[in-house]
């Protein structure tokens, strides 16, 4: 499939979640940080296909623990997606877990 430069950069918006197990149960808090995060839709292709480098998830653990997650904390970040983005290609609807990391 051919994937168009344009549609390509366009932003999808980011959102984490502080992963709390308790009784052998794990439940989600959304991370709410100042300021919405958003990255192009190729950087989510890339790490949905896991073919980003390998200095994306240290740069991310970093960016976590600036906006004050606590070290040891593990984070999950989904992908929210939109209209434009379910033309390009109809996985890209709705909201995706793309990857966890260990803060």
């Amino acid at each position: 499939m051919r994937f168009d430069r344009s549609l390509a950069n366009e932003k999808v918006q980011l959102l984490f979640y502080l992963i709390m197990e308790k009784d052998g149960k794990r439940m989600l808090k959304p991370l709410k940080f100042e300021h919405d995060i958003q990255i192009s839709l190729k950087l989510v292709r890339a790490i949905a296909d896991d073919t980003v480098i390998p200095t994306f998830y240290e740069t991310l653990q970093r960016n976590l623990l600036e906006r004050g997650v606590k070290p040891g904390s593990k984070v999950q970040m989904r992908a929210k997606f939109n209209e434009k983005h379910a033309m390009l290609d109809p996985v890209f609807t709705g909201t995706r877990i793309l990857c966890e990391v260990t803060v």
